[in-house]
């Protein structure tokens, strides 16, 4: 029995297409914008106890647009939420940086598992420990009881595309090696569905299904 509905929301396309951004806090552009709405108006029916959000403003602007309905919770912030951190690649134009740093700019995303880019950034293995003892509390602080005659709570959470590849990796069952098997387009809504609250934090949706996966709300 599904005890919380998790409802994973990318953000819209950023303002900077030309550069590497994983950390750099870039808006949304025009289009951005748009599929932010698209998703808001696409989650208008559902009950939300809560939103959380990446601090980054291209999340972080997406989440009070879902926000604005009537009767909904204030998003939170919360920095774990962030996009994997390119260290000497953030904020560099795609074709220099490839000039400058090709052992790094030319990797595949499938590469990044454990591949820490060199000033100060992150793995794909990082991110998910940052990541899965945040979602751990988020399942335990919303869940509800089992109960068929009523709906279980939902939570949306808006942030990256390596967050949400992690968190449907693992709720697959595939843990981090599997985030390369769930693409996540800009605009996209996954949801996960949990079925009961485990008590390694490490591995908080070992008991839940994926319900929906990079479904893109269509455009006004």
């Amino acid at each position: 029995m599904t005890l919380l509905r998790l409802y994973l929301l990318r953000h819209g396309e950023p303002a900077r297409r030309d550069i590497f951004y994983g950390q750099t806090d870039v808006e949304l552009s025009r289009v951005g914008r748009a599929q932010a709405r698209a998703q808001a108006d696409a989650l208008a029916p559902v009950e939300l106890s809560a939103i959380y959000s990446s601090d980054l403003q291209r999340a972080w602007n997406g989440a009070l647009l879902l926000a604005a309905r009537a009767a909904r919770p204030q998003p939170i912030a919360a920095p774990e939420l962030r996009e994997m951190h390119l260290g000497l690649l953030e904020e560099r134009e795609y074709a220099r940086a490839r000039l400058d740093h090709p052992e790094h700019a030319g990797l595949r995303y499938e590469d990044m598992l454990d591949h820490r880019f060199p000033g100060g950034g992150e793995s794909v293995r990082d991110v998910a420990a940052r990541l899965l003892p945040f979602i751990a509390l988020v399942i335990r602080a919303h869940a509800g009881p089992p109960d068929a005659a009523q709906s279980p709570p939902s939570v949306a959470i808006v942030a990256h595309n390596t967050v949400h590849r992690l968190l449907l990796a693992h709720a697959a069952g595939l843990g981090s090696a599997g985030y390369i098997r769930f693409p996540q387009d800009l605009g996209a809504i996954s949801r996960i569905d949990v079925e009961r609250v485990t008590d390694a934090p490490e591995d908080p949706l070992a008991a839940a299904t994926i319900a929906l996966s990079n479904w893109r709300p269509h455009l006004q």
